[in-house]
């Protein structure tokens, strides 16, 4: 099973000028050239360090015991300027960030120079290692940044001297528990729809959002790395400062491009995090076996009843309740997690799969119920995909409609309201949840 986790990612504090306010983008370039930032050697126990290694990806389900990531070394190949930066969150969102970035696969430079308004510069060392079987398709870069103050925005760049990226910013998550407001958006089966996806992407930055989640399928093939390089390019603008967490659909396949461009904890097929009040959980529903089944449904429980949040939502990627033909609904899902989520207190499922939007009333056990009491089931599949007919008419289904599209999420502490946009931002569907 694939562990793709951190490679020890020493921070060391060292004296620097002070940087500009990091609510805007630092020219670390210029004022970090020269600047005396060392680079802590891997493995010291400097305070803040993220303390997992990185491995080598690999396919899911591998029986191959894991290799470390080449660490970061001062080699530079043909085209080592870094592109496709991403950000992800592998530990605790509110002190962390984990980013990817491909260069060439002779290049071997792992390295992120981070600073903030309080005058701190930090450089730490990442690792990498081959994207798919071919060298041709280069190399990804890892790396892990903990000890960050929570809701703090920083600036950052990536590579190592003498081929540093542009600088960008993040914003880390508020402190857990919190109940300042904070949005998020969500997308789904985008598989090829690289305009239809840039959209998305566009119309989710202009609402402000925090963090992505994505249902699943951005490809059509996942072992073909011109796909990952067309979804990851249609990002950029938007993928260098907001997290994006994913979960596995049919058309990755449990591919190593989809484990090594995506920065996700735990073993990265089932995991879960928090965002504030909201508890977020995903799991793999392309499995290989009922035994399969049977371990996440028994994680989702366990995870479920350990959070405290007051807000619990999952993601994945095929549907328990869906009108859709020709996919409609998976009966894996339904009988393994639909009884986990009722009995965990989850109050909004969001699924891919089907192409096209679909909202279900609130239901428990299969029955409608006040929105208190149940799960509102959403399937928001249209982020470039063909789309398919919802013409099954279910009398579960409250809301379908046939359209690219994506949602947005408000969290302000007592309420979540989700509202499902077109590409020219129409609202075609908008409701509000109560704890």
């Amino acid at each position: 099973m694939l562990l793709l986790l951190a490679f020890v990612a020493c921070v060391a504090e060292t004296p620097a000028e002070a940087l500009p306010d990091a609510t805007v983008v630092v020219p670390l370039s210029s004022e970090a050239d020269g600047a005396a930032a060392d680079t802590v050697p891997v493995g010291s126990e400097a305070a803040g360090a993220c303390p997992e290694d990185i491995y080598v990806a690999q396919t899911g389900y591998t029986t191959d015991a894991p290799v470390l990531a080449d660490p970061h070394a001062d080699v530079l190949g043909a085209e080592p300027l870094p592109r496709q930066v991403h950000l992800g969150w592998t530990n605790e969102p509110s002190t962390s960030m984990t980013l990817i970035w491909r260069t060439d696969f002779d290049t071997l430079a792992s390295q992120v120079q981070i600073g903030s308004d309080a005058g701190h510069l930090f450089t730490l060392a990442g690792a990498s290692f081959g994207l798919g079987a071919d060298t041709a398709d280069g190399r990804v870069h890892e790396a892990r940044v903990c000890g960050l103050t929570p809701g703090t925005t920083w600036s950052y760049r990536v590579g190592g001297e003498g081929a540093w990226s542009e600088s960008h910013t993040f914003t880390t998550a508020p402190p857990p528990g919190s109940t300042e407001p904070f949005v998020f958006g969500v997308a789904g089966d985008s598989r090829g729809g690289a305009t239809v996806w840039a959209s998305i992407l566009a119309g989710m930055a202009s609402h402000g959002v925090e963090l992505r989640l994505f249902t699943g399928d951005a490809v059509v093939q996942g072992s073909r790395v011109n796909e990952w390089d067309d979804w990851y390019d249609a990002g950029v603008g938007y993928f260098e400062s907001v997290p994006t967490m994913t979960t596995n659909g049919n058309h990755e396949g449990l591919a190593q491009p989809y484990f090594a461009l995506s920065p996700l904890p735990g073993n990265e097929q089932w995991y879960s995090f928090d965002y504030g009040n909201v508890h977020f959980a995903t799991w793999n529903d392309t499995v290989a076996t009922s035994a399969d089944w049977q371990e996440q449904a028994d994680w989702l429980a366990a995870d479920l009843a350990a959070s405290t949040r007051p807000w619990k939502v999952v993601f994945h990627h095929k549907a328990a309740y869906s009108s859709c033909r020709p996919n409609g609904e998976d009966a894996n899902v339904r009988n393994y997690f639909v009884p986990v989520s009722e009995a965990g207190g989850v109050q909004l499922d969001l699924a891919g799969h089907n192409h096209n939007y679909e909202r279900t009333v609130p239901l428990a056990g299969g029955l409608e119920v006040p929105q208190v009491d149940g799960v509102t089931y959403v399937v928001t599949a249209g982020a470039g995909a063909p789309l398919y007919d919802n013409n099954q008419g279910y009398s579960y289904t409250h809301v379908a409609v046939e359209a690219q599209h994506y949602m947005v999420g408000v969290v302000d502490d007592d309420r979540i309201t989700m509202t499902a946009y077109d590409l020219a931002g129409n609202v075609l569907d908008v409701f509000t949840l109560v704890p």
